[in-house]
């Protein structure tokens, strides 16, 4: 997956920036969430920020927008999200982590991937000049997207007794691809883009909820800086645990448009 990544992320905005009707915009940045959850199973229920000591962590993000501007040719957007953390800590109950109790100094690490490949319509309605007391401006310019999120999760998790070393390790593999529908809205005027965007479902065994709210601006030509608020959610059965896991925090990106 990682390889297949790399390849729309380098070959595919070089072969394709030569044709004026397509735009191509990739993304990097950093992405800095809170963490919140929580694992529930028969001992009972244990909680990511007050039993782990889970808080703030950091996330590498990557994106690339293809934004096609014909008529009944949906547009492609495809992001990549990592978050890597450890904590140790001091139990001060129980906890049972898939088939490990555990009740003393305790070593925890998340791995946290998400892909989104997101096929979208875009729907433009262009601005228009107002005249107000003599003084002429620009209305600004607004898109709705609707499209099909295809979003692929995957979530490892991993506690280690740190007092009774005889005590095998302990893990959880969560993993989910699921379509959900996926709706967005951006507002354009001059160097300055807003958007909103959100994907969300629920059937009996899993649910989904991400949005972002951010805004772009182009500070040189071809460049944009890009800030904005990430949440991203999911929930999940594995065996006997219950997972509800989110990181939500700002993004701070760099966007380039071929």
């Amino acid at each position: 997956m990682l390889r297949l990544l790399l390849f729309f992320f380098s070959v595919i905005p070089l072969y394709l920036q030569a044709n004026s009707s397509i735009d191509i915009k990739p993304e990097i940045g950093i992405f800095l969430p809170e963490i919140k959850g929580t694992i529930t199973n028969t001992l009972g229920t244990s909680n990511f920020q007050k039993d782990y000591e889970y808080n703030k962590a950091t996330a590498s993000f990557f994106s690339l927008d293809i934004d096609i501007h014909k008529d009944y040719i949906p547009n492609l957007y495809i992001s990549y999200l990592n978050l890597k953390t450890n904590r140790d800590t001091k139990l001060t109950k129980s906890v049972k982590v898939a088939d490990g109790d555990f009740n003393s100094s305790i070593s925890t690490y998340t791995d946290y991937s998400i892909i989104n490949a997101i096929i979208y319509q875009d729907f433009m309605q262009k601005g228009a000049f107002k005249t107000i007391f003599g003084h002429s401006f620009y209305t600004g310019d607004l898109e709705f997207d609707i499209g099909l999120n295809t979003k692929l999760v995957k979530w490892h998790f991993e506690v280690e007794d740190k007092v009774d070393l005889t005590k095998s390790l302990s893990w959880i593999d969560a993993g989910l691809v699921v379509p959900i529908p996926y709706l967005g809205v951006k507002y354009y005027l001059y160097n300055l883009s807003l958007y909103a965007n959100i994907s969300a479902l629920s059937v009996s065994e899993a649910k989904l909820l991400s949005y972002q709210i951010g805004a772009d601006y182009r500070i040189v030509q071809s460049i944009y800086l890009s800030a904005s608020y990430l949440y991203e959610n999911f929930e999940a059965i594995e065996q006997d645990d219950t997972i509800n896991f989110t990181a939500s925090g700002y993004k701070f990106s760099f966007k380039y448009k071929f």
